[in-house]
């Protein structure tokens, strides 16, 4: 069975070259919350892999989160409304067929 959980990663960049790297770099992985923030489904492997290549993209002035969400966090999630949680934060994300 896959270990892979949603992950929150979360980024300071101060420069807006970089930031425009690490955005893009991250589209790679995961979709938009805002701005700065991304949900992504991850392995642990890969959520160590992802953190190694901010790392090479980054400063040492900028900052990145990644958090690792657990089921209860996930359904814990709430929208603008109250208690409705975001349809898209599924406890795990469709799959895709392989064609």
């Amino acid at each position: 069975m896959s270990d892979a959980r949603w992950w929150l990663v979360s980024y300071d960049v101060r420069d807006d070259r970089r930031l425009r790297r690490c955005a893009r770099h991250m589209e790679g992985y995961g979709s938009r919350v805002q701005y700065s923030v991304f949900r992504c489904w991850l392995t642990a492997r890969e959520a160590e892999r992802l953190r190694w290549e901010l790392t090479e993209l980054l400063a040492a002035e900028d900052e990145v989160l990644l958090i690792p969400l657990c089921g209860g966090c996930v359904a814990g999630i709430v929208g603008i409304h109250g208690s409705d949680r975001p349809p898209e934060w599924a406890e795990r994300p469709p799959r895709h067929e392989v064609v």
